[in-house]
């Protein structure tokens, strides 16, 4: 019975620790925030304009894109298509547009429209990369860079209509 008993508070110890590592896990994960303005349903031929709304944790190294001392990149590479039964990996090989932030908190989706009737989407990969330079040199005296970059896919569906 004894016996019966620490094995069930050690379950429940592991359950809990478990859960706890999990809630931390989602905690300390990456923070950001995505949203999309862009009609859900247009006109076929007619064009829109729309953003994404961005946040990101590397907001914290700096909110600066182009800065001489940590340069940052947002972009948004994407295309428009009928499906998006496909992974990232092959996302990455068939995106036919990118466009690039001007600042850290929104990506422009200008002039926008869609030549077939029906559900389509916009299915895409923003790019959030910043390089800090550490000040140190490898051994040819070239500094060294340190690079992080963050991917996230960011599909949405719209209905195209006719007039």
């Amino acid at each position: 019975m004894k016996k019966n008993k620490c094995i069930l508070l050690l379950i429940c110890f592991l359950i809990f620790f478990m859960s706890c590592k999990n809630g931390i896990k989602n905690i300390n994960k990456q923070n950001f925030k995505i949203s999309v303005d862009f009609p859900d349903t247009i006109v076929i031929n007619k064009l829109y304009n729309g953003k994404i709304n961005y946040k990101n944790d590397l907001d914290t190294v700096t909110t600066k894109l182009l800065d001489i001392k940590k340069p940052r990149f947002i972009q948004y590479a994407f295309l428009k298509t009928k499906t998006i039964n496909y992974d990232n990996k092959y996302l990455k090989k068939i995106v036919t547009d990118t466009i690039y932030a001007d600042n850290n908190k929104i990506i422009p989706l200008p002039g926008i429209s869609f030549n077939k009737l029906g559900i389509n989407y916009i299915d895409g990969i923003i790019y959030d990369e910043v390089d800090i330079d550490n000040g140190a040199k490898n051994e040819n005296g070239q500094s060294m860079t340190r690079i992080i970059t963050n991917e996230y896919r960011v599909t949405f569906k719209v209905i195209v209509i006719e007039r």
